[in-house]
């Protein structure tokens, strides 16, 4: 007991005002990690490697591509050839033979011209094909979303404006309209992000989704702009370098982009260490809306980031000194009381 108290007379209140930073440091890095944590999971686009394998081993690589790559179904038919090969070479299998080792989906901008009974106009759309549903779950009014492999592709889906401008009416389900000498029915009305990000991202005009095929042609193939692939990935890298190492395409008309790694701290420690070069692009590459966003989530919490690693290590390396400091006032205590 003297010993304690002999103790408790020594502590001086720097002791206690170490002591207090290193726990406000560790709570500021907790908090940090739980706003990371949630950012990385914010956007449903980014998190479709973890919804197909929650076990972590697929990763979701993104291909954003120039338009003067001219790259079309054709080349696409190609990478997905390549890719199955690939697998095949490096023994990767599924536990489900039905199951598929990957999904894709690709996307073209372009518009089309649609006749409704209340008007008919031009409109910003999305030809998707693929997956793209799957990769992407925008949020549905009602009715529901088409697929690649549908065998007419003649479904639509469009946002509430486009509803109201082509029939007076968002509950249009079921309903034709005429795309030349096309009839095309409504699939599903979509509910648009009403905020200044989204609408920064993807401008404030109505766009709709299309299937791809329906705009696609032999004759003027459509230039895809945005290839997305979630494949395995036993180890860190194997996806990017797959796909780098069977596509056609250079760093010049492709940007590769893995989806699935963008919110590790790791990358984004390298966000914040480039923020000054990130606006610099040296290329022509249009994003889609959703990576635009995903950029900008990024620029948000590479700071954050930043701010718990350097929180975490503060305050273990208060900690453990002044740990270490008290265990040698001990062992220079207890050896006098020896003495």
């Amino acid at each position: 007991m003297e010993k304690f108290k002999a103790i408790l007379s020594k502590i001086k209140y720097y002791r206690v005002i170490m002591l207090s930073l290193s726990i406000i440091l560790l709570i500021v890095g907790i908090v940090m990690r739980i706003t990371v944590s949630y950012g990385s999971n914010k956007y449903a686009d980014q998190t479709v490697a973890k919804r197909w394998d929650k076990e972590g081993n697929y990763a979701h690589v993104s291909l954003f591509i120039k338009d003067i790559a001219h790259f079309n179904q054709t080349t696409l038919d190609g990478l997905k050839y390549n890719l199955d090969e690939k697998l095949d070479f490096n023994s990767i299998e599924v536990e489900n033979e039905d199951a598929r080792r990957f999904i894709e989906c690709h996307t073209a901008k372009s518009f089309i011209y649609l006749e409704g009974p209340s008007r008919s106009m031009q409109i910003d759309c999305l030809a998707v094909g693929g997956d793209f549903f799957v990769f992407h779950p925008i949020k549905m009014i009602n009715g529901s979303y088409f697929d690649g492999n549908d065998l007419m592709q003649d479904g639509i889906i469009l946002d509430e404006e486009s509803a109201w401008q082509l029939f007076g009416s968002s509950d249009v389900v079921g309903k034709t309209l005429y795309y030349g000498d096309r009839v095309l029915y409504v699939k599903g009305v979509y509910e648009r992000e009403e905020n200044k990000l989204f609408n920064y991202a993807r401008g404030d005009k109505p766009e709709i989704y299309v299937p791809f095929d329906l705009l696609d042609s032999t004759e003027a193939p459509l230039d895809i702009t945005c290839v997305e692939i979630c494949m395995p990935n036993p180890v860190k890298n194997f996806a990017t370098g797959i796909l780098d190492e069977i596509s056609t395409l250079d760093s010049s008309t492709c940007e590769t982009v893995e989806n699935s790694s963008r919110y590790t701290v790791e990358n984004l420690w390298v966000v914040f260490k480039n923020k000054k070069y990130r606006s610099m692009q040296n290329h022509d590459i249009i994003y889609p809306y959703w990576e635009k966003i995903a950029r900008y989530e990024e620029d948000i919490l590479a700071p954050k980031a930043v701010v718990m690693v350097v929180s975490f290590v503060s305050s273990a390396v208060i900690f453990l000194a002044l740990l270490l400091y008290e265990i040698s006032k001990l062992t220079r205590l207890k050896s006098r009381n020896d003495d």
